[in-house]
């Protein structure tokens, strides 16, 4: 009896073994498009002064190495395509894991999104195991996907035809060399500006609020700055959503950049990718007016940092989108 135990035991121990593993390894290498879960825990330690959450708005106009550039302040962002509130909380969660940033800044379109969207198991997919990976599926995905993102064999079966898989390095645990921002190219000109429609449900701006609340709360305990910010954007949200977002965390900023849109430079015949995004030009003027903007609230730069990493990412950005 006492063998069949311990060995029921081991199973389960392995069993676990290969879905966490699986979990790591199997889900598509993630390098752009947020969700670079892998690329995030290559940072040195507690070496990231400021990180940037939210949905693709976060990941397309906000650029670390320019932030480093002009303030010697390091940056993260850890966004997701039409990331919730509810899952931006997690990954907050999980994010603090390894870095202890001095200020969050928060995009907060997500504000007008429902309670799920089209995106759910990119965004929860890459994230490390842990509690706040479960507490994301649990809290955050439609039902119809929790099979797939607690037992990644469901979802990704077909990558399984070779076992030595689980056994290879992910091609993308490297370091980020544009530290979590997307360089969108091309430009779409915009003729026009204005608030996008928006038809979120009561229920789901209540749960927004909350989760908002969620995330306010954790910076608190970690003593942490949180920053809200609406990026320059052709669609902006109406006022009554930000209103909504003001009421639901009164003691937090909630700073609309689109108040200062002529301020940031950026043009609309060249700067923008879509209406709602800018591209890798576009996003640099932006970083670049946030950093002057909000020159008086940044924190103070910590020397725990890869130095040549950074000056690296600077390098990457310039090719990108050479500025003067």
């Amino acid at each position: 009896m006492k063998r069949r135990i311990i060995a029921g035991a081991v199973f389960l121990a392995l069993l676990a073994a290969l879905v966490v593993r699986a979990g790591y390894v199997l889900p598509p290498e993630r390098s752009t498009f947020g969700g670079g879960w892998s690329m995030y825990l290559q940072e040195r330690r507690d070496s990231i002064d400021v990180l940037f959450l939210g949905s693709s708005v976060a990941y397309c106009d906000v650029v670390p190495a320019e932030l480093y550039a002009r303030t010697g302040l390091t940056s993260f962002v850890m966004a997701g395509p039409e990331q919730t509130f509810s899952i931006t909380y997690d990954y907050l969660r999980e994010a603090l894991r390894t870095q202890s940033p001095s200020a969050v800044f928060l995009e907060v379109s997500a504000v007008a999104f429902g309670r799920y969207m089209g995106f759910t198991k990119a965004n929860i997919s890459p994230m490390p195991w842990s509690a706040a990976r479960i507490d994301a599926t649990l809290r955050g995905a439609e039902r119809s996907e929790w099979a797939g993102l607690f037992f990644p064999l469901y979802n990704y079966h077909d990558r399984f035809g070779d076992p030595l898989v689980l056994f290879r390095p992910r091609a993308d645990a490297i370091p980020d060399p544009l530290a979590g921002f997307t360089a969108m190219t091309g430009a779409d000109p915009q003729e026009t500006r204005g608030e996008r429609a928006c038809d979120t449900s009561e229920d789901d701006l209540e749960r927004n609020c909350a989760d908002l609340g969620r995330i306010r709360d954790l910076c608190a305990q970690r003593g942490i700055k949180l920053v809200l910010f609406q990026a320059p954007s052709c669609g902006y949200l109406p006022e009554e959503y930000l209103d909504r977002v003001r009421a639901a965390v009164p003691d937090v900023e909630l700073i609309d950049f689109n108040e200062d849109f002529e301020a940031t430079g950026l043009d609309m015949q060249s700067d923008f990718y879509d209406y709602l995004h800018t591209n890798v030009a576009g996003a640099r003027k932006f970083t670049g007016f946030l950093a002057e903007r909000l020159s008086g609230e940044l924190p103070a730069g910590r020397s725990v940092y890869d130095a040549e990493l950074w000056a690296s990412r600077v390098a990457e950005i310039e090719k990108l989108s050479p500025q003067s």
